[in-house]
């Protein structure tokens, strides 16, 4: 397992690596490539280590077979941030960020370096289970703590 502390030079925000209903599988069964320098690519998957995958538009649902061991959400991003995992998508046709997360989740760094390398105009971030979605239209000073506007 990644020591995220040593590798990102802060403590991971993703929970632990147990095994059991909604957690996930070693991430050495990932299908996709590991994220190398900054999170340029569209569709990035953050695994609960910290651990950052490019996973392509449409085949969230290969990732949610590798990892998620119970299935309970139609959507495999839900599925995925139910399991600890962090979905960050940009669609490339609008200037917004779309985010799936635990509800746990508190790096809002990696969400405002996500957003700046994709020039996002607004982030929304939603949170699992509680299905709580906060909203920002400045996702360069996003925070958890701020008000929805941002």
């Amino acid at each position: 397992m990644v020591d995220v502390e040593t590798a990102t030079g802060r403590n991971s925000t993703h929970g632990d690596r147990r095994r059991g209903r909604g957690q996930n599988r070693m991430t050495a069964e990932i299908p996709f490539p590991e994220v190398s320098g900054q999170p340029t690519a569209q569709h990035i998957a953050v695994a609960p280590d910290g651990t950052m995958f490019v996973v392509p538009s449409g085949s969230h649902d290969r990732l949610r077979t590798a990892v998620v061991e119970e299935s309970t959400a139609r959507d495999p991003s839900v599925d995925l941030a139910l399991s600890g995992w962090t979905c960050l998508q940009s669609d490339g046709l609008t200037d917004r960020v779309n985010v799936d997360v635990p509800d746990r989740f508190i790096d809002a760094h990696l969400i405002r370096q996500f957003a700046r390398a994709h020039d996002a105009g607004s982030v929304a971030v939603a949170r699992h289970p509680s299905g709580e979605v906060i909203r920002s239209n400045n996702p360069r000073l996003f925070a958890f703590d701020e008000s929805t506007d941002g």
